[in-house]
């Protein structure tokens, strides 16, 4: 841009100054918008997603470059591409094959280039798809906007550097918009700033492989929930790739998928249930982020959140720990060598949580079981009923990667001890055969995964609350919370169950309350609302993976 195409001192962040149209050679549109990179530059990113002869157009407020139309050709590559959603809860790559979510957390701020990068390589070498970081952040002594609302193009040289180091070694970068600390400084307060502040965001990052992910802990913000609609909505309106987009939370951010921007979800509870609960509840992908770099923990974390059928991010502590090293390695060597986009829990199985591949395409056929991945947290024996098929059963210890294969079998009911009783094992159970035959073949969208309506009458359900007792409950101290089994049988031997609490006039949305069968619950912060009504909602599957809801209604007191 010239000098004399800048209409005020602030212009630099306005929408209009330039915005590109990039068709591909299979007709797609994407549009991208400019970002200032200082003086008089304006830039574009953008990441063609095939090889062919492109197209753009430039819109301008300069008349100088409006309506200026060129091509370009980009050449074959082997990058996979962009994420999207894909098999309702699974996810693959611009050239439509499986792609495999592994994240790894790095606080690239604090890292020098040279760190980061080896840092970067040897991930790579580890298995990881996802690296996992934030854009504005206010704990460092550089801050990413003046007073006036001007970027600060120090910190966002940086931070292009660290991304684009992401980027270079084919790392889906997962974007944490804004930390707390950028938050509670008030950046967000004046919301006419919000707008413009994402737009720059997604004009100077949109143009790569990305994920959105809100902000650091959504559900301790209060008023989070209006201003990630506000920042969901921008997203949606400037992000041209239309990249994946959920938000950060400190337990789920499942309770936002009802305002309609989220097509995935962020889970961060080392309470497994939770996982299992929402995975029969929604209908959208979701990502376990593992809370601990304890080893037994973390292994316990990373496991259980497959089994659930959800995919793993790692915190950047534990990667410092050679033992949650291999174990992140075990599991890949596993998870990339099965049709993971097809994993949805099985529940047929005594000793252990499990996924499970139906190779069926037409749902009424007979069921053609492909693998079944198990995991037992505790050593005993593991019992699988499964289609009578040829299986090619080993164990695997998920801390080793040591392999123990056992006989093949064609049991119905594949009973097993695990080696050891000391430790968590893993239990794989594939027919390589059926695997091999369909190894080709990705099923995408004419897959129907399974979905369930929750039963929510009270006289089908098999349990029911007893805890808390009376209409009214304390937002100052602990209440107890219980359930009953009224209907004793197998399916209710195992129960998940996990309790939310909406106070619908706060505006803040549901919260976790409380996981289990019993114990206390207390009222966050964001829903401590005297007089308010709290209504409690009973959310639980039982060993079959059937699914139930309870509501019971409560005024909040003092």
């Amino acid at each position: 841009m010239q000098a004399n195409e800048w209409k005020s001192p602030r212009s630099e962040m306005d929408d209009d100054l330039l915005r590109v149209e990039f068709r591909s050679p299979s007709h797609s549109t994407f549009m991208m918008r400019g970002y200032w990179d200082g003086g008089q530059t304006l830039r574009v990113r953008f990441t063609p997603t095939e090889a062919g002869e492109w197209t753009y157009k430039v819109t301008s407020s300069s008349k100088r470059l409006d309506e200026q139309e060129a091509k370009f050709m980009a050449a074959e590559t082997n990058e996979a591409g962009m994420v999207n959603v894909a098999n309702l809860r699974h996810w693959r790559s611009t050239n439509k094959k499986p792609h495999l979510w592994l994240g790894a957390e790095a606080p690239w701020l604090d890292l020098d280039q040279a760190t980061l990068e080896a840092w970067l390589d040897a991930r790579k070498k580890n298995g990881f798809t996802h690296i996992r970081g934030k854009v504005l952040t206010a704990n460092g002594s550089a801050k990413p906007f003046a007073a006036d609302g001007r970027p600060n193009l120090a910190y966002f040289r940086t931070l292009d550097e660290r991304i684009l180091a992401v980027a270079d070694r084919s790392f889906t970068a997962d974007l944490v918009i804004a930390d707390e600390a950028f938050v509670a400084s008030g950046a967000f307060n004046n919301r006419e700033k919000v707008e413009p502040f994402i737009r720059y965001v997604v004009a100077r990052y949109g143009g790569l492989n990305v994920t959105w992910q809100g902000i650091e802990h959504f559900d301790d913000i209060e008023g989070s929930r209006g201003l990630l609609s506000d920042i969901g909505q921008y997203l949606k309106k400037y992000d041209g790739f239309r990249h994946p987009r959920s938000t950060d939370a400190r337990v789920s951010s499942s309770p936002l998928l009802n305002d309609g921007w989220m097509n995935y979800v962020l889970e961060a509870s080392p309470r497994p249930e939770l996982g299992a609960v929402e995975h029969q509840f929604t209908e959208k992908p979701s990502i376990h982020v593992i809370s601990t770099a304890e080893p037994e923990g973390f292994r316990h974390e990373l496991w259980n959140a497959t089994t659930n059928g959800q995919y793993p991010s790692v915190p950047f502590d534990a990667l410092k720990n050679q033992t949650d090293v291999k174990a992140v390695e075990t599991w890949f060597k596993i998870v990339s060598d099965a049709r993971h986009w097809e994993f949805e829990p099985f529940f047929d199985v005594d000793g252990a949580r499990a996924v499970a591949v139906d190779g069926r395409t037409d749902p009424y056929a007979e069921i053609d079981f492909v693998e079944c991945l198990t995991y037992a947290q505790k050593g005993g024996i593991i019992e699988v009923t499964l289609p009578k098929h040829k299986y090619n059963p080993e164990f695997v210890n998920p801390a080793t990667g040591e392999e123990i294969p056992l006989k093949d079998s064609r049991t119905e009911v594949f009973s097993r001890e695990t080696p050891d009783k000391t430790s968590d094992w893993i239990l794989y159970l594939p027919r390589e055969g059926r695997k091999e035959s369909m190894a080709r073949s990705y099923y995408f969208e004419s897959h129907n995964p399974p979905v369930q309506d929750p039963e929510s009458d009270a006289a089908k359900t098999p349990f029911d609350i007893v805890d808390p007792p009376g209409e009214q409950i304390s937002v100052q101290a602990p209440a107890p919370f219980r359930i009953k089994i009224t209907k004793s049988n197998r399916a209710t031997r195992s129960m998940q169950y996990v309790w939310w609490g909406e106070v619908v006039a706060g505006g803040e949305g549901p919260r976790v309350l409380a996981i289990g069968a019993s114990g206390n619950l207390t009222v966050p912060k964001a829903l401590a609302l005297p007089g308010g009504i709290l209504t409690l909602r009973l959310q639980a599957i039982n060993a079959n993976g059937k699914a139930y809801e309870l509501v019971r209604v409560y005024t909040l007191t003092p």
